[in-house]
């Protein structure tokens, strides 16, 4: 995806998925609330949620972090894609940055292969506050993008603040 976070003409197709409540992340101090649909399982993790598409091609992860553990929070991030095999191609990089719901956000994204053969790789940050940032982690195959692109859209359009 040319720009990860920024709001596109598929924006204006609606999701075939039914979108759940908002989860609050993360579970036990939340700074931030995300709508994933019910049909993507999201399941917490330590510092936020994350979901696979029902086609198991595409994952997206929010982590929540604040000036202390962010550092943690990326090296954890990046650790977490090359433990899945996920192998961005530097050559491929492209920065893009703009504003979600009133909050700035700034993105790096990659075309990569995982064992599974071409993916698309994007992680974003969306400031959230002054003091908490959420860290975007997203991994879709080439094959089923396209397929995903309306609910990851819709997905991330619903990134707010808690509270």
């Amino acid at each position: 995806m040319k720009k990860f976070l920024a709001t596109t003409a598929i924006l204006l197709i609606t999701a075939s998925a039914s979108l759940a409540g908002s989860v609050s992340f993360p579970a036990d101090e939340p700074a931030a609330t995300v709508e994933i649909p019910d049909d993507w399982k999201p399941t917490p993790t330590d510092y936020g949620v994350e979901a696979n598409s029902p086609d198991a091609g595409t994952y997206i992860s929010f982590d929540v972090a604040g000036a202390e553990d962010m550092e943690q929070v990326m090296t954890d991030v990046f650790a977490f894609l090359e433990e899945n095999g996920v192998k961005p191609d530097p050559a491929s990089q492209t920065e893009s940055k703009g504003e979600q719901n009133g909050m700035p956000y700034q993105t790096l994204s990659w075309k990569g292969t995982d064992k599974d053969g071409p993916v698309t790789i994007g992680v974003g940050v969306v400031t959230l506050s002054e003091e908490k940032i959420a860290i975007v982690t997203y991994w879709a195959s080439a094959e089923t993008e396209a397929a995903n692109n309306a609910a990851v859209n819709k997905i991330l359009e619903s990134i707010k603040p808690a509270g």
